[in-house]
């Protein structure tokens, strides 16, 4: 039987949407592409909150990442909280556009049954472009901002490093600390408009020795 010749532009159309709409998933699915886009946060480092990977972290922009990480714990310690003899390390690298935070946790006598001791806190960055601020929060909400240490330029490219210190006094004489950093949570943020950057946070004990090589003078906590 034959087709009516007033439907036949219609059936032609019909069949090319239903062809369109098969190969449109098909495509984007070559492409790898989503709906809605994609996206998300970095992750912070550092033990704090009860967590091994401490809090996440927060940009605008960035491909920051950790690269590196080391922890040594005092056994006789909480596991939860960093105290006396402990070490907590983490190294990220990349580029940010915007801020990026990561926390530590301290321990605190009335909450933990025992101080953080000795333990400071250090952050150095190696970093190209334009850093606004590197910054440690202690838990009352006091801030140490980072202090430019020195340049070097290769190939007509710039790096700066910058480094910020929180640490408890220590006796020159003696080489102790007396009066321990106040437990909770501790925050290290980095912002900026960064190419390139090697940013490192350490939790270990600043003695005098680590404040002389480590940290800017005008945050070193050194007494007689």
């Amino acid at each position: 039987m034959g087709i009516d010749q007033r439907l036949a532009p219609r059936i032609v159309s019909i069949a090319t949407l239903i062809l369109l709409f098969t190969l449109v998933p098909i495509a984007l699915a070559d492409k790898g592409g989503t709906a809605n886009g994609g996206g998300g946060n970095g992750g912070g480092a550092g033990k704090g909150g009860g967590s091994a990977s401490g809090s996440p972290g927060t940009s605008s922009s960035t491909s920051l990442s950790l690269t590196a990480t080391t922890v040594q714990l005092n056994p006789k310690a909480p596991s939860w909280c960093l105290t006396e003899d402990d070490y907590d390390q983490s190294v990220f690298s990349g580029s940010l556009s915007g801020s990026y935070s990561t926390s530590y946790q301290l321990c605190d006598l009335n909450t933990d049954g025992v101080t953080a001791g000795g333990i400071g806190l250090e952050s150095d960055v190696y970093a190209v472009g334009q850093l606004s601020d590197l910054t440690i929060t202690s838990p009352d909400g006091s801030t140490h901002h980072a202090v430019l240490m020195g340049q070097s330029a290769s190939k007509g490219i710039t790096t700066s490093h910058y480094a910020v210190c929180y640490v408890p006094p220590y006796t020159l004489a003696t080489d102790t600390s007396g009066r321990p950093l106040p437990g909770g949570t501790w925050q290290i943020t980095i912002s900026g408009q960064i190419s390139n950057a090697n940013w490192t946070t350490t939790a270990t004990m600043t003695d005098v020795v680590f404040q002389e090589n480590y940290c800017p003078l005008s945050e070193q906590n050194l007494v007689p």
